[in-house]
């Protein structure tokens, strides 16, 4: 037996339907809005740097800067200080050598000014090397010698032991070696030349 709903009832179960496709739906919608935000990768925040951090983090690096500089200062200071030291020592051991050789010793730097002689060589060519000259100043009255060391200076030229004949003021003519040996730094540079002069022939005694 079929028994009719009244219309009472038909709106009544059709407001239950759509009330259940209601929820439904606003759970469905939940669910994937959840699952959707698990399934996001965690994207990174960028890093706010405020003024005062950012001057403090450039202050920080200044001083650490400064404080190596100072550092690599001392060292080098230190350093400095060890190879002059080093320096004197030797130009102390090269001045006792030179004075107390038996041959005429004459060294100029690198400019050609002479920067250290011994008293032999100022009796063997009677010039005078007080004085901070060059080297054609000082042997102008020897243009021979004045020309082997200028080779030396401006070519390079090695001049060993090799015999000349200078005039005296007095007339007197002296037999001499000459070497004229040049010096160089590390990098090939020259440093300085070393002039000795030996004499040949003895000197006459005085009168």
């Amino acid at each position: 037996m079929h028994h009719s709903l009244s219309p009472k009832t038909m709106i009544f179960l059709l407001g239950v339907v759509l009330c259940i496709g209601v929820v439904l739906t606003l759970a469905v919608c939940v669910l994937q809005r959840a699952l959707g935000r698990k399934m996001e990768p965690d994207k990174p925040q960028p890093l706010k740097i405020q003024p005062g951090d950012e001057a403090a983090f450039t202050l920080s690096a200044i001083k650490s800067v400064v404080t190596q500089l100072k550092a690599d200062q001392n060292t080098l200071r230190e350093q400095l200080a060890v190879a002059e030291r080093n320096a004197e020592e030797r130009s102390r051991k090269l001045e006792l050598l030179v004075r107390e050789t038996a041959d005429g010793v004459i060294i100029f730097d690198a400019q050609g000014y002479v920067t250290l002689s011994n008293p032999q060589v100022r009796t063997l060519l009677a010039v005078d090397t007080w004085s901070r000259r060059r080297y054609p100043e000082i042997f102008q009255n020897h243009p021979t010698l004045a020309k082997l060391v200028g080779n030396c200076f401006e070519n390079g030229i090695e001049v060993r032991e090799k015999t000349v004949e200078i005039q005296m003021q007095d007339n007197d003519a002296r037999q001499l070696q000459i070497s004229a040996l040049p010096t160089r730094d590390r990098m090939g540079a020259l440093e300085s030349v070393v002039c000795i002069v030996r004499q040949v022939n003895p000197m006459p005694p005085p009168a």
